[in-house]
C-alpha cells in the first residue's frame, strides 16, 4: 500500500535547499564498558542495531517524490538497504580532545543526508582521550520529530546492562503493488483522478476551509501588531529585527555542546516560582546579549526566539512523524538584570503559551495542505534564490526543549554517559539552542553556521557561565 508523508512531514522535505538540511538528532557519548577493542565494540553495536530494524521500520525506508513535486512524497521499503552505509566508523585524531572531537561532529553535521537511501545515519566514533567511545546521530526531521525521535529510537537502548533479544518480527500483507518510482507515483494520482473525479472538488472544499482559517489567523496577526500596547507579552512575525544571528545558513556548520546539574536547575526554577524552560530561555538570554556585546552589535529591539511547541496528546509519543507547533517568545534582552530578566520571561509564558498552543497549531499543519506540494518546494527555491528571511526574518534563533528519558540507557552494554541534542537549521536561522535533560544532566546542544556563527564556542561558555550564576545565586 502506498504510504504517504503526512503534508507537514512532507514540508521537512520540501523546504529543504542547500544549506538547510533540515536533521535531527543527538550527541551520545559510551562510557568504556567492558569490551575494549574498538573494532569489536563496533560490531557489537552494528549487530545490535541489524538485529532490531525490523522494530523501526522508517529506518528501512526511503522517501520517492514525484515530478515537479505533483503529489506528496512516499516512503517505501528500500530494496537495496546497506547497512554500512548508515552505521560506519570515525576515529579521532590522537590524542582525541574536545576540540577534535567537536570537529570531527560538525563536519558529520554538516554533510547532507543522500535522498537515495533512509535518511538515517549513525557515526561510531572512537580514539577519544577518555576511553570512551561516541556516537552521533541524525535523522530527517521528515520522519520524527525530538519528542517521536527520542521515544521511538531508544527501541536501539537498553534498560539495563543486559541486552534485550530483540522482538519478533511481523509480516505485513501489502494490500496493493507499492509504487516504487516518480513517474510510478505521478501515474497512480492521475488513475485516482480518473477512477473518482468527484475527489477534485471534495479537495478543493478541504482546500477553502483551511485557506479560511489560515487567512483568519494572519489577519489576527495583524490585528496584534495594530494594536501592540494590547498584547505586550506577544511578539508578532512582524516585531524580530534583522541581527548578525540571522540570514540563511550555509553548508558547512558547527556544532558544540555543554551541561549543566539537572537537580542544581530545577531547584533553582523551583525556588524561584519558574520553569526549566524559563531558566533555559534567560541563561540563552544573558549569554546572547554578551556575545552581540562581544561583537559590538548595539540591540536596536528585543531578540525574538521561535520555539517549537509539542501538541501531542497523551500516549502518542512513539507516534513518528511531526506533531508541533510553534510559538515566538521575547527573550527581554534589553533587561541588564539576570533575575529581572528571568521573571520577565517566566511571566510572559504564563500569559501567552496556552494562546499560542491552541491557535497556531492547527496552522502549522494547515499550511502544507494549502499550499500543496508543488507550491511549498518552489517557494523554498525561490526564498533561498532571493534570500528573502535574511532580510524579513520571523524570528532572531531557535530554541527547543525536548524530553529525555526517564531512566538510564546502555547500548550493546555500554552505558550512555551523556546525549547531547542536535536542532535544524532552516529559513533566517544561522543559530539553533537545543536542550535535553538526561540522567543528572541538563544538556546543551549549540549547532550554527560556520560562517555566521564562528564563536559558537565562546557563546557555549557563556551559557554555562548565565546557568552557573543562576544556580549558584539560588536562595535557600
Amino acid at each position: 500500500m502506498t504510504k504517504f508523508l503526512d503534508p507537514l512531514d512532507s514540508a521537512f522535505i520540501l523546504l529543504e535547499t542547500p544549506g538547510t538540511a533540515m536533521n535531527i538528532g543527538a550527541i551520545i557519548e559510551l562510557e568504556a564498558g567492558d569490551v575494549a577493542d574498538p573494532k569489536e565494540r563496533f560490531e557489537l553495536i552494528r549487530t545490535n542495531i541489524a538485529a532490531r530494524l525490523h522494530e523501526i521500520p522508517v529506518l528501512t525506508q526511503r522517501v520517492v517524490r514525484a515530478p515537479f513535486d505533483m503529489t506528496w512524497p512516499i516512503l517505501i521499503k528500500d530494496d537495496k538497504f546497506d547497512l554500512d552505509r548508515h552505521v560506519v566508523r570515525a576515529v579521532v585524531p590522537s590524542p582525541g580532545s574536545q576540540v577534535q572531537f567537536d570537529a570531527l561532529v560538525s563536519e558529520f553535521l554538516s554533510r547532507t543526508l543522500s535522498p537515495q537511501r533512509p535518511l538515517w545515519q549513525l557515526l561510531v566514533i572512537e580514539g577519544l582521550e577518555d576511553g570512551h567511545a561516541a556516537l552521533a546521530l541524525k535523522v530527517h526531521h521528515a520522519l520524527a520529530d525530538g519528542v517521536s525521535g527520542a521515544e521511538t529510537f531508544a527501541s536501539l537502548f537498553d534498560i539495563s546492562p543486559d541486552v534485550r533479544p530483540p522482538a519478533a518480527a511481523v509480516e505485513e500483507d501489502e494490500e496493493e503493488p507499492t509504487v516504487t518510482t516518480s513517474l510510478g507515483l505521478l501515474r497512480q494520482g492521475i488513475r485516482r483522478v480518473r477512477q473518482r473525479p468527484e475527489i477534485i472538488l471534495e479537495n478543493i472544499g478541504s482546500w477553502g476551509v483551511r485557506l479560511y482559517e489560515i487567512l483568519r489567523a494572519l489577519v489576527s496577526v495583524v490585528s496584534v501588531r495594530a494594536r501592540r500596547h494590547a498584547t505586550p507579552s506577544q511578539p508578532s512575525m512582524f516585531e524580530a529585527r534583522r541581527t548578525t544571528l540571522n540570514g540563511a545558513a550555509g553548508i558547512e556548520k558547527l556544532y558544540r555542546r555543554t551541561r549543566v546539574p539537572l537537580a542544581d536547575v530545577k531547584q533553582a526554577s523551583k525556588s524561584r516560582g519558574v520553569s526549566v524552560t524559563d531558566f533555559v530561555m534567560a541563561t540563552a538570554s544573558g549569554a546572547l546579549k554578551r556575545l552581540l556585546d562581544d561583537r559590538g552589535e548595539a540591540l536596536k529591539k528585543d531578540l525574538v526566539a521561535f520555539v517549537p511547541i509539542n501538541v501531542r496528546g497523551q500516549g502518542d509519543k512513539a507516534n513518528l512523524g511531526n506533531q508541533i507547533s510553534g510559538m515566538l517568545v521575547k527573550l527581554h534582552t534589553d533587561i541588564a538584570d539576570p533575575e529581572e530578566r528571568l521573571h520577565a520571561i517566566s511571566s510572559d509564558a504564563l500569559k501567552t503559551l496556552g494562546e499560542q498552543r491552541q491557535h497556531r497549531a492547527k496552522i502549522f499543519q494547515d499550511v502544507p495542505r494549502v499550499l500543496g506540494p508543488t507550491l511549498l518546494s518552489f517557494g523554498a527555491k525561490i526564498i533561498s534564490a532571493f534570500e528573502l528571511f535574511k532580510h524579513v526574518p520571523m524570528a532572531n534563533l531557535m530554541i527547543s526543549s525536548v524530553p529525555g528519558p526517564p531512566i538510564p540507557l546502555w547500548l550493546s552494554g555500554h552505558r550512555v554517559a551523556s546525549a547531547a541534542p542536535v536542532g535544524p537549521l532552516f529559513g533566517a536561522f544561522s543559530l539553533n539552542i537545543t536542550v535535553l535533560g538526561f540522567e543528572k544532566y541538563l544538556e546543551f546542544g549549540l549547532l550554527g553556521c560556520a560562517d555566521q556563527m564562528a564563536d559558537l564556542g565562546q557563546l557555549r561558555d557563556y551559557i554555562l557561565a548565565e546557568a552557573t550564576s543562576l544556580i549558584d545565586s539560588t536562595p535557600h
